[in-house]
């Protein structure tokens, strides 16, 4: 069985809510619009069968009335494999489809695999909980060791397994 779970600090978000009409702002996208939901502590986990799959918080997001995305500053993700931490994914900007469970990251996307040892970075990255996949077709470099692969595209788990990388350059580091 499948679940999905936010969790809000409550003490900063009840007051946002009675004030949400009066609040004017800036967020990913420009101004906040009449309606929206301004939330602090925002903690957001998908579980299947009682383990964890991956965790996203953030310390502000915005919920605009009639939408299905929560639109994230700073939003960092944890990805589990058999409930122990794979990977760990970093942006400025994001959001995230309710729905869907789909997530765009954007503006200096990371992602560190703890199995791997590897780190990705790109401009843009999308996440798809259904298909356990992340993508861009936007530049790309992977860091492992000494190696710095570079491409434009790539396909890969969370946790920076089964990789497929397009038009790909692969260089060697010059150790100091």
């Amino acid at each position: 069985m499948r679940s999905f779970s936010v969790s809000l600090c409550l003490c900063a978000f009840v007051p946002l809510l009675l004030t949400i009409s009066a609040c004017s702002g800036r967020g990913q996208g420009g101004d906040v619009k009449e309606g929206a939901s301004l939330m602090t502590g925002v903690r957001i986990s998908e579980v299947n069968d009682n383990i964890v799959r991956w965790k996203m918080v953030s310390t502000t997001a915005r919920f605009e009335d009639g939408e299905t995305r929560i639109y994230f500053d700073n939003p960092k993700m944890k990805f589990f494999e058999d409930g122990k931490p794979s990977s760990d994914l970093s942006a400025e900007t994001g959001f995230l489809n309710m729905v869907k469970k789909d997530a765009e990251l954007e503006k200096n996307v990371k992602v560190v695999s703890k199995t791997d040892g590897m780190t990705l970075l790109t401009s843009r990255l999308f996440f798809s909980s259904e298909m356990n996949r992340i993508w861009t077709d936007d530049p790309v470099t992977i860091l492992k060791g000494d190696t710095v692969t570079r491409g434009h595209g790539f396909r890969a788990n969370p946790d920076l397994s089964k990789i497929e990388i397009a038009r790909q350059e692969t260089t060697t580091r010059e150790k100091k």
